[in-house]
């Protein structure tokens, strides 16, 4: 027989990535009616310390005992009935002219600005995660219209979403980011039962583009690599781009990079083998001649500087060589990824030395490579008669 309530950890699966995971309560009350209440979060190896903890206990008999009053009432087993026993004793201590409200006993008034940033708080996010959701708080607030979950409506999205645009410096796809992290926390709210609905559900926002990667191709590749009469400090600049290019590392994984800790020779190839800081996700990336040389020069220990004067200092070369494509480190990632594009590496591979988790992001490079298009081309015109 099910047991009706229980402590669960880490049913999100983040603790392996994050080293911390979710304490919820469980109640089961039929097939297809569970409710989660969230206990904090603990490390794998403390959380069932965590979970014995006397407030936790309190609140699994306290449910228990509900579960127990509803099945001998013969009551309906949801969470609806059961959330209207939670809050019972709440609801009957207000005012009738505030019982309009509530929902399932949560008041509508409450602050969704102050709910996000609790959760945030609450949340093991990583500092660029972070920043993206303060940034999202801080229009809201500026916005000034969407302040309680009462605001939560698909008319005051879709005034969101056109006083952002009023904004003038936020691209469609920017503006797509701001509407999906709060739908985060409108979803979370409609899952929980906390709003009537989710708002998101009845609008439709238009996700927008990305500006088309302009990735150095190999003849751009080595007239930076050949460059001359850098300064010392533009030098390192470049030396780290090309190390990007040719190892397909972000910035950040870069700076990470270990040699001795981080790498195994193939043959002749030495390999990359990590996880992004990003996303967590593995790679396994070779290290290609170019990149290789650039290690040798700096004795395998690379001369890290912040990733804002970097790309400064890049656009710098940008104008001394005068490229017309922009240099940053970004680019050095894309430039590696339609490389190895270019030698017809299969896109699963390139996807796996990238790091990326699904492949379709990994396809994005290869719409705009020419060249096996052109190759496979004049092999196919030459064998019609």
């Amino acid at each position: 027989m099910k047991k009706n309530v229980k402590v669960v950890f880490d049913r999100r699966k983040t603790a392996a990535k994050t080293g911390k995971g979710s304490i919820d309560i469980c109640v089961y009350l039929r097939e297809g009616e569970r409710k989660f209440v969230s206990a904090g979060t603990a490390t794998p190896e403390d959380w069932e310390s965590v979970a014995m903890e006397r407030g936790v206990f309190a609140k699994v008999k306290y449910y228990e005992n509900v579960i127990h009053a509803m099945q001998t009432l013969g009551e309906e087993m949801t969470i609806a009935t059961f959330n209207k026993h939670v809050f019972a004793e709440q609801i009957s201590e207000r005012e009738e002219s505030d019982n309009k409200n509530l929902f399932n006993g949560n008041d509508q008034r409450q602050s969704i600005i102050e709910y996000i940033e609790d959760s945030l708080n609450r949340e093991d996010l990583r500092s660029g995660s972070r920043r993206n959701i303060v940034v999202v708080i801080a229009s809201l607030k500026k916005f000034k219209k969407i302040k309680t979950f009462y605001d939560l409506t698909p008319t005051k999205i879709i005034e969101y979403d056109k006083w952002l645009h009023s904004q003038g410096d936020k691209s469609l796809a920017t503006i797509y980011n701001y509407h999906k992290k709060l739908h985060k926390y409108t979803r979370q709210l409609w899952r929980n039962e906390m709003i009537p609905s989710d708002p998101y559900n009845h609008v439709e926002i238009k996700h927008g583009t990305y500006k088309e990667r302009q990735p150095l191709n190999e003849e751009e590749l080595l007239i930076l690599r050949e460059a001359k009469d850098l300064s010392p400090r533009l030098d390192r600049v470049r030396d780290l781009f090309i190390f990007m290019a040719y190892t397909g590392l972000a910035y950040v994984d870069m700076c990470n990079f270990k040699f001795k800790a981080m790498t195994e020779k193939e043959g002749s190839t030495y390999f990359i083998d990590g996880a992004r800081v990003k996303t967590g996700s593995n790679f396994f990336t070779p290290i290609l001649p170019p990149a290789m040389d650039v290690l040798e020069k700096y004795h395998f220990s690379l001369p890290i500087i912040s990733n804002t004067k970097l790309n400064d200092y890049l656009h710098v070369i940008q104008e001394k060589l005068g490229f017309k494509k922009p240099l940053t480190c970004h680019v050095a990632r894309h430039s590696f990824a339609t490389l190895l594009l270019t030698y017809q590496f299969p896109i699963e591979r390139v996807a796996r030395a990238l790091g990326h988790k699904d492949v379709r992001i990994t396809q994005i490079y290869a719409k705009i490579l020419k060249k096996p298009m052109v190759e496979q081309t004049e092999q196919l015109v030459a064998s019609i008669k």
